[in-house]
């Protein structure tokens, strides 16, 4: 597997030597930007050096749900893989005679043009979509530019590229067993990668803690979230839909969303208080509070359940012409709904929130809880906002620890 000679002559020495240092640049850079990511989330009250006006600031960008485009990963850390594959494999172009880094460049070419055009991606929704910039991540745009065009400064003529890709689907023929290892290994750390992925993006749980009880385990991952599963705070919102004092919580937490913006996310659970469908409910307190909870889900189940949520709040419901007409106003199909409504699915659904409340010893709405703490009855806003803030300080103190 060895090269009779290197192919790298001085200048296209010199120009992979360069985009090696942009590459420790764009490193350092993306580290940066994912400190400043992590920070930002945990700490309301941090305001890095980059956040310079409203229109100039890497939090603004950070907060947004466009700074981890991908299966929630932040972009800055895709920006430290994509720089450490760089800097891992040049090196071997530049120092070793290894036949199978022996046309490196034209493969990076093709990495740097996806690079570039993620970068181009990124810089459009900054431009056009959040009207705000990132110095930060203005410097990695530049890098990026400047890697791709001495990548391709690097190439050799299309015809020489030609002869070498075939040269290299030939020694992939011809040194199958070798590179049959390599792939093993390859992917050997993939599956591992997937392993890891997926201990991390497992289906949400919250841990509730309260009333001296044991910590108990509540699966949320089929529940209706209002707000980004990164956020440093999270509210289990207990519910019933003719609860007065329920429909008061949900304006405040509306209000809440908009206060704090990303770094708050609320979770919908439903418990009427209805013995249609509440065990421990012997005598019916909200008498059709088990169908507009079937409702509910149907609108979840259909993409809707905030608009139907938001409709309920406003509308007063004295027909079922009335509660079909709300679910038609938020895009259901009359069909679509009584069949759904009709269904097990949702009445499963409504089950299973009953079940959570039920291990944590609820008998009213609403009920929240905030990072897993019990906390009843209903709040005002300024409550609400001091006990959020106070949650907040303390998901940033423990990350310090």
């Amino acid at each position: 597997m060895e090269m009779e000679q290197d192919s790298a002559n001085p200048r296209k020495r010199k120009l992979l030597l360069a985009i090696e240092v942009l590459a420790l640049a764009g490193l350092a850079v993306s580290i940066e930007l994912t400190r400043i990511y992590y920070l930002v989330w945990r700490n309301p009250d941090y305001n890095p050096a980059c956040n310079l006006t409203e229109q100039v600031s890497c939090s603004a960008v950070a907060l947004s749900k466009y700074s981890a485009v991908l299966i929630g990963i932040p972009n800055s850390v895709l920006g430290i893989a994509f720089y450490l594959v760089l800097l891992a494999f040049i090196p071997f172009r530049l120092w070793t005679r290894v036949r199978i880094f022996a046309h490196l460049e034209n493969y990076l070419a093709l990495l740097s043009v996806g690079g570039f055009a993620f970068a181009v991606f990124l810089a459009s929704i900054s431009s056009f979509v959040l009207k705000t910039f990132c110095p930060w991540c203005t410097v990695l745009y530049v890098l990026n530019l400047a890697g791709t065009l001495l990548i391709f400064l690097a190439l050799d003529s299309p015809r020489e590229i030609a002869r070498q890709l075939q040269d290299d689907f030939q020694l992939v023929r011809s040194e199958q067993r070798y590179l049959r290892t390599r792939l093993a290994l390859v992917i050997a750390v993939m599956i591992l990668l997937v392993i890891q992925l997926n201990r991390y993006f497992k289906p949400p749980s919250i841990s509730v803690f309260g009333n001296g009880q044991p910590p108990v385990e509540l699966d949320v991952s089929h529940d209706p979230v209002l707000g980004p599963s990164q956020a440093p705070v999270t509210i289990v919102e207990f519910s019933d839909f003719q609860c007065p004092f329920c429909l008061e919580m949900h304006s405040v937490l509306n209000q809440m969303r908009k206060q704090f913006g990303p770094r708050l996310r609320v979770i919908f659970k439903n418990f009427p208080l209805d013995s249609k469908c509440n065990p421990a409910v012997k005598v019916s307190l909200h008498p059709g509070s088990c169908e507009l909870a079937y409702a509910a889900e149907c609108a979840y189940q259909s993409g809707c359940f905030e608009s139907f949520y938001d409709k309920l709040v406003q509308v007063e419901l004295n027909s079922q012409s009335s509660l079909l007409q709300i679910a038609m106003d938020c895009g259901m199909s009359p069909a679509e709904f009584q069949s759904c409504m009709a269904g097990d699915r949702p009445r499963k659904a409504v089950a299973r929130d009953i079940e959570d409340a039920l291990k944590l010893g609820i008998k009213g709405t609403p009920m929240l809880l905030v990072n897993g703490r019990i906390l009843q009855g209903s709040r005002s806003e300024k409550e609400m906002a001091a006990i959020i803030s106070s949650a907040l300080k303390s998901q940033n103190s423990a990350g310090k620890k």
